[in-house]
């Protein structure tokens, strides 16, 4: 358990729901606090209760949730904007909280109206934090139809935060069916239990494990986007997929950031100490140029796909699977260039501090280690491949559910 103390990062009313900005100043006050314990916690592999509890009260968590209800009512822009700035400060916490949005957005993505409505409010209300398998297509529980009820049973792998979550997002498929149904259980759900994995060379505080459903029974009623037991397809749904796509990029972005920046911390602080000599003072300065300069394309294209991504999820009703496959493309190659520069800068910032960037103190291989662990994950020349398509052969993907 995590002992950093913490506190809320704003106190007096919340901003209203159409300033962006006063949500992003409360974020950046949020990451002040999480830098200063995430060296530690990457040493010691802490579950992050505190930080969530953090999440929490700076009302983070329900920045996506409507207004009324006491949400943020923030856009997805805002929202991957929230996890690049966290992810530079603590780049395990950023991607808890890049996948709790996704998935407490999962009623939206596939769910009825009224499931909608209903889950917005209750998990606003209770500023409920979500985990969930990052790779669900990869092992699927299995469900049995017992009636009222569907039961399920396997192994969800790669399951981020589980036991510093509230809900648990359950996706299996049908033993007589290929469509996978998804729905909510309490993490305390009696069926559940959890195997937590061995430490990991970066993202060392997520809390990753394998959730273990035992006959864990959930109503059909819980089925998401279902009506007595059948899908209803809308072409939002696929959006789920690209819109996890955008907010690990958006980590791998902060991540880097978080890079640059302490190495330029460092630098300024070694400076003040002993001036250093022209020579490695230009080269210090070379380095950092091209590293700021490739880190300021990747954010400003980040952004742009944000910001069409965004335009697409306030008009979900009427969104194409044209419109969905063309966006898949954009999100491939912003995809493709987060993990390239991220990769880039974190190798890149000892040749802004030197010898000293190497030192235990500096920390620097936190931020390389943890991209490592998120990189591992993104097949880029898949990536590449999409977008190739793309410009050779006026080809967009097909939506499916999981791509």
């Amino acid at each position: 358990m995590s002992d950093t103390v913490v506190g809320p990062a704003h106190s007096g009313p919340a901003p209203a729901a159409d300033r962006a900005a006063a949500w992003l100043r409360r974020a950046k006050a949020v990451a002040e606090q999480l830098a200063s314990g995430a060296s530690r916690r990457d040493r010691e592999g802490t579950v992050p209760a505190a930080e969530i509890q953090l999440l929490k009260d700076a009302g983070l968590v329900t920045l996506l949730g409507p207004a009324v209800h006491g949400g943020g009512e923030q856009g997805w822009a805002v929202a991957h904007q929230v996890v690049r700035i966290v992810a530079a400060a603590d780049a395990s916490i950023g991607t808890l909280l890049a996948h709790h949005y996704v998935w407490m957005w999962i009623a939206e993505f596939i769910g009825t109206d009224e499931k909608i409505d209903h889950i917005g409010e209750v998990a606003t209300r209770a500023r409920w934090f979500y985990s969930g398998s990052a790779t669900p297509r990869l092992a699927p529980l299995v469900i049995s139809d017992a009636g009222d009820d569907m039961v399920f049973d396997g192994r969800l792998e790669r399951t981020f935060g589980y036991q510093v979550s509230d809900i648990t997002i359950l996706e299996g498929v049908p033993t007589d069916g290929d469509t996978p149904v998804s729905a909510l259980a309490m993490s305390s759900h009696k069926g559940l239990t959890f195997e937590p994995h061995r430490t990991e060379i970066g993202l060392r505080s997520v809390g990753a494990g394998t959730v273990i459903a035992n006959r864990a029974d959930i109503p059909w009623s819980g089925a998401l986007g279902h009506v007595r037991k059948t899908f209803m397809p809308r072409a939002y749904n696929t959006f789920l997929t690209t819109t996890l796509h955008i907010a690990q990029a958006n980590v791998l972005i902060g991540t880097a950031a978080g890079a640059l920046r302490a190495a330029v911390e460092h630098t300024r602080a070694r400076w003040s100490d002993a001036p250093p000599s022209r020579p490695a003072a230009d080269s210090s300065a070379h380095a950092c140029g091209g590293l700021a300069a490739r880190l300021w394309a990747v954010e400003a294209f980040a952004d742009a796909v944000g910001a069409e991504s965004g335009a697409l999820h306030a008009r979900r009703r009427e969104v194409t699977e044209q419109e969905r496959g063309q966006q898949t493309v954009r999100v491939a190659a912003l995809t493709e260039q987060a993990v390239e520069a991220a990769n880039q800068i974190t190798s890149g910032v000892l040749g802004v501090m030197g010898c000293a960037g190497t030192r235990s103190t500096a920390g620097l291989d936190r931020f390389w280690r943890d991209v490592q662990a998120l990189r591992v994950h993104e097949p880029t020349p898949r990536h590449r491949h999409t977008v190739g398509r793309l410009v050779l052969c006026g080809e967009v993907p097909e939506p499916t559910w999981y791509s």
